[in-house]
């Protein structure tokens, strides 16, 4: 009777444990540079070196913005490399008055050798809110 007592006080605390910790995606690791699909994205890039693509949405309360816009299911970034979709992770970085949440994308062996077509579709709330399309040669 103890031992089963024990067993459920154990099993309740750590419950309870999990409960209270704050969920977490903050700090994805990341492999090699990243480049930068929207901020001069490179012309060219070496070929088997590790990189990765990362973004997304952020939403500042100080300005009015809802963090429903940027933090709901149906906002993301989705990443295509010569057409074909490419799986993300998720990544989010909240502060108290910034909510940040990005789409992750590692390549750790990097790319072959030629050019290579990105596209990085940026959808909110469901709707399609911008589109662009990038090619890097890898060399």
């Amino acid at each position: 009777m103890m031992r089963r007592r024990f067993l459920i006080l154990t099993v309740c605390f750590a419950a309870l444990l999990v409960a209270a910790s704050p969920v977490s995606a903050n700090n994805k690791p990341t492999t090699g540079d990243r480049i930068n699909l929207l901020s001069s994205p490179p012309a060219t890039f070496v070929a088997g070196a590790p990189f990765y693509i990362e973004h997304g949405f952020g939403c500042d309360t100080t300005t009015g913005d809802k963090v429903s816009d940027c933090m709901n299911a149906k906002t993301h970034f989705d990443l295509s490399l010569d057409g074909v979709a490419q799986r993300s992770t998720v990544d989010i970085d909240n502060s108290p008055t910034l909510y940040v949440k990005r789409n992750l994308t590692n390549y750790p062996t990097g790319l072959s050798a030629g050019p290579h077509t990105f596209v990085g579709v940026f959808v909110q709330n469901g709707t399609t809110v911008g589109t662009l399309t990038v090619t890097i040669t890898f060399v």
